[in-house]
């Protein structure tokens, strides 16, 4: 949908296009390899889609929620997961800056740990999720 819309966009003073990822597209969750996998190629695709407008005034902007306390995976009582008032709270905060990456602070542990330890980051995620959901 978002292609069939570009055209329109590019002639527009102050158009942004927003997505909604999650920190899963950084480090996947093995129980929800599909899902993870999914964001993960959204992010691509918005890494390219903000290159390709880069000399346009679209701007293109990736909202990637940690674990938010919702009724997605029966979360809306998990005391790992972040409150959704305190996500929504924090997101608005960002979305007023001119970040193209929208990231609550709990989610920056997740997108900044490219590199050498990012195995074991994935690994000892997935440890503390398997825990917590079985698996």
């Amino acid at each position: 949908m978002t292609s069939a819309l570009i055209d329109h966009l590019k002639t527009k003073d102050d158009a942004v296009v927003a997505y909604t990822s999650s920190v899963l597209a950084f480090v996947p969750l093995a129980p929800t390899a599909v899902y993870s996998s999914t964001k993960a190629a959204l992010h691509s695709y918005i890494l390219s889609q903000r290159f390709m407008l880069r000399d346009t005034k679209v701007r293109v902007l990736e909202i990637a929620p940690p674990w938010v306390r919702t009724d997605l995976m029966n979360s809306r009582k998990a005391e790992q997961a972040m409150p959704l008032d305190a996500f929504i709270d924090e997101t608005m905060v960002v979305l007023g800056t001119d970040a193209d990456e929208i990231l609550v602070e709990g989610a920056k542990l997740f997108r900044g740990n490219p590199g050498p330890g990012e195995h074991e980051l994935v690994n000892g995620f997935n440890a503390q999720m398997v825990e917590v959901f079985g698996g």
